[in-house]
């Protein structure tokens, strides 16, 4: 097979628990996502809207944060191994997510990934409030008409076949271009009611199996 480019989603992908989810439980008021969720699926907010006025409510240090997120956002089974597996076989991994590097940086540095490419948005901690750091993605979505994950794959696809792996409603849209998607929680849901293909997945032995089973076709 040849080499692919595998975008992987980092929160509720990764990490088993989303750990945006996380911080807003312990440090802010999760009431605020609860409220925004039905306006977000209906299209009449954005994902960027909804995080913004989400986060306004955390108050929490940096280390606060790290230390939060190794606690009750570990790694999904099997992703060392996976990253292991893609580089021997020549595929190229990065971690595409709408969360923040200030997050994703040390959960990757403490499982011997730091070298892993991440492309995301960012976000100051402090305890007097954090302040979010969205990332120029390029030209807006023709689809979602936002600033998504769609632009920053299409740039790194360089004519390879794509592997998209993710769980959420930030992966709509790249899931819409990827040559194979595997997808769990609201992403599979979403794609199952729109008649769109995916494979599921738990964990990354799953995901692994079915890679080297195209390797092997």
């Amino acid at each position: 097979m040849k080499a692919l480019l595998i975008a992987v989603d980092f929160d509720g992908t990764v990490t088993q628990r989303d750990t945006l989810h996380v911080i807003v439980e312990a440090f802010g008021d999760p009431d605020v996502w609860d409220s925004l969720e039905p306006a977000l699926h209906a299209g009449d907010i954005t994902v960027e809207d909804a995080l913004a006025r989400q986060f306004a409510t955390v108050h929490a240090t940096p280390e606060d944060v790290r230390e939060l997120v190794a606690a009750r956002a570990p790694i999904r089974a099997g992703f060392v191994d996976f990253v292991g597996w893609a580089h021997a076989a020549g595929h190229e991994v990065v971690v595409l997510s709408n969360g923040f590097r200030s997050v994703i940086t040390p959960v990757l540095a403490d499982a011997g990934l730091g070298d892993l490419e991440v492309v995301s948005n960012d976000c100051t901690f402090a305890s007097g409030g954090a302040v979010i750091q969205w990332q120029d993605r390029g030209p807006r979505c023709d689809v979602c008409d936002r600033p998504c994950k769609r632009a920053p794959l299409t740039e790194r696809r360089r004519g390879r076949r794509t592997v998209m792996i993710g769980d959420g409603i930030s992966d709509r849209c790249v899931a819409e271009i990827a040559d194979r998607v595997y997808a769990r929680d609201f992403l599979a849901r979403d794609l199952a009611s729109r008649g769109r293909p995916f494979t599921p997945y738990d964990d990354f032995d799953q995901v692994r199996a079915g890679l080297a089973r195209m390797e092997a076709a």
